[in-house]
């Protein structure tokens, strides 16, 4: 990083109430509106990135406004404009390229293509992955052990990524002695708002992940054009993400794949089972809920309480009562790896033995790589779509507990 931008960024330090403001705002999904670009004091808009389902973040390309034989050197230059829930604001500026003038303090710089990256959003591997870009990650806030990407494990055991602690304690020698120059956290980081701050405070910018507010699924493994765009491999985004899409053709145009069976739209169960008998199903906004309606399905707790969290706690009995009929069962493993069989499942309570989709023999479980696979978020759909349909795809995120 170079000394004058590594200056810049430590001065732009939030107040310890813009950062209690921005814990507040951090509470509302707000999806991108389609305001006029912000005018930027040397800097001329050009265009932006067209976005087919994401509408958490927008990026806008400008290009310096030439007054100077240095500005000409930067001619060609792209500074790219980050919007994520219309309050994060964040400036992607070429290598060595000059700073912006008078730029409005809430605006957090980074350079680009990024280097020695702290990653701490488990959701973006995959898809940084997907760009041949793990070299540009040099922490991570996960273990080598909790990583299901195999590229992930292997960079962490050969020593190309470190582990630089937890989100909300990172070895922060580690990172100053290795000059860690970005940090990419989810928004756990809002529970520790000391610890954004003290990195910005090092001059580590913060940039935080909000794809999980994204209303359609695909809209979050459309993050990688984000991600692309900080990597400087726009093309290599937009063609793995183009090409992911061809296979969902039929969803493009629809809300759900149509189901052979017209007006027939098998009830899904989505959950796991807690040590002490409860049982953790799935609010109706979360993700997995509408990749089970948008490949056909209808999810047994449509009707659930909204809730801050992605998950809601309840009792086997009022389980029972509202799944003993759901025509398929998919028991979370990502969470508890406990069930292989339908014993496994049935040793969890007798009522199981009840349950039309046990009797029947349509229990699925999901595999560890379920919340850590955002590249392949079209091919859970698929799979979901599969064993909805009863097509010959061999689901590769499920398998069949029997």
């Amino acid at each position: 990083m170079n000394p004058q931008f590594s200056a810049f960024i430590r001065i732009r330090i939030f107040l310890p109430l813009l950062c209690f403001l921005l814990i507040l705002s951090s509470c509302t999904k707000s999806s991108i509106k389609n305001d006029a670009p912000l005018e930027i004091e040397g800097l001329t808009f050009e265009k932006s990135l067209p976005l087919k389902y994401a509408k958490i973040f927008r990026i806008d390309e400008y290009r310096p406004i030439e007054s100077s034989d240095s500005d000409r050197a930067f001619a060609s230059s792209v500074y790219r404009l980050i919007t994520v829930a219309d309050s994060d604001r964040y400036l992607l500026i070429p290598e060595k390229a000059p700073l912006p003038k008078n730029l409005p303090p809430e605006i957090i710089l980074i350079q680009y293509p990024v280097k020695k990256t702290y990653l701490c959003a488990s959701s973006a591997m995959a898809l940084w992955t997907r760009l041949d870009s793990l070299d540009a990650i040099r922490f991570s806030a996960i273990q080598k052990k909790d990583w299901y990407i195999e590229e992930a494990a292997l960079a962490m055991e050969e020593g190309r990524i470190l582990y630089a602690g937890k989100y909300n304690a990172p070895d922060f020698e580690l990172l100053l002695k290795e000059k860690c120059s970005l940090a990419i956290e989810s928004t756990m980081i809002y529970h520790a708002p000391q610890i954004k701050e003290k990195l910005e405070s090092l001059g580590i910018p913060v940039f935080v992940d909000k794809s999980s507010y994204e209303p359609n699924p695909l809209g979050r493994m459309e993050w990688i054009k984000l991600y692309g765009a900080m990597l400087g491999k726009e093309r290599e985004a937009e063609s793995f993400f183009q090409k992911k899409i061809s296979a969902l053709t039929t969803a493009v145009d629809s809300p759900s794949f149509p189901h052979p069976d017209a007006g027939i739209s098998p009830k899904i169960a989505f959950f796991y089972i807690t040590p002490n008998g409860l049982v953790v199903i799935r609010g109706k906004d979360d993700y997995i809920v509408k990749m089970i309606e948008m490949a056909g399905g209808t999810y047994a707790f449509a009707s659930t309480r909204k809730s801050t969290s992605p998950s809601v706690t309840i009792s086997m009995e009022q389980f029972y009562a509202q799944c003993a009929d759901a025509d398929i069962l998919i028991y979370n493993s990502s969470i508890d790896n406990s069930v292989h069989f339908l014993k496994d499942l049935c040793a969890k309570s007798p009522l199981f033995a009840e349950f039309k989709a046990v009797q029947g023999g349509s229990v699925w479980a999901t595999g560890k790589y379920l919340y850590q696979a955002t590249d392949r978020i079209g091919d859970m759909i698929l799979d979901l779509k599969a064993i909805i349909s009863g097509d010959d795809r061999s689901p590769e995120f499920l398998l069949r507990v029997e």
